[in-house]
């Protein structure tokens, strides 16, 4: 699983930090989470690919803690009363860890990105959003 999540880190790396043109008024090809269109500098592309390990990790714990969430949720459901505020709680902690990490990785990339860059990432930055 490791291994796995390691190539796709890899590949993830790869396009986000390609030299390829992108025109956006024209839609041109876009590869999800390629960043090559900001055209960083080198400074930028290592404080990011900082970020992007750290984001990665922390996504890593909060899909392990989904796991979790669904396993108690099923044990919730097979008791005689459903506990909603149990139910609730659990879903509210993991909603909240989820835009915690996504908002930590917006606020780095803002403190990072010229205003120009940071114009250009809004168009494509649904895709970064944490599901």
């Amino acid at each position: 699983m490791r291994m796995k999540a390691f190539l796709i880190f890899l590949l993830l790396f790869s396009f986000a930090f390609g030299e390829e043109k992108h025109k956006h008024g024209d839609h041109e090809f876009h590869m999800p989470r390629d960043m090559g269109y900001l055209h960083l500098d080198e400074g930028q592309r290592d404080k990011i690919s900082k970020i992007l390990s750290k984001n990665e990790r922390d996504l890593e714990e909060l899909h392990r803690r989904k796991e979790l969430a669904e396993m108690k949720t099923k044990r919730l459901f097979l008791e005689k009363d459903f506990d909603i505020k149990a139910y609730k709680r659990l879903m509210v902690e993991l909603k909240t860890e989820s835009v915690h990490i996504q908002a930590e990785m917006f606020r780095q990339m803002h403190d990072i990105l010229t205003p120009k860059q940071r114009e250009l990432f809004l168009y494509y930055m649904k895709e970064w959003e944490v599901e």
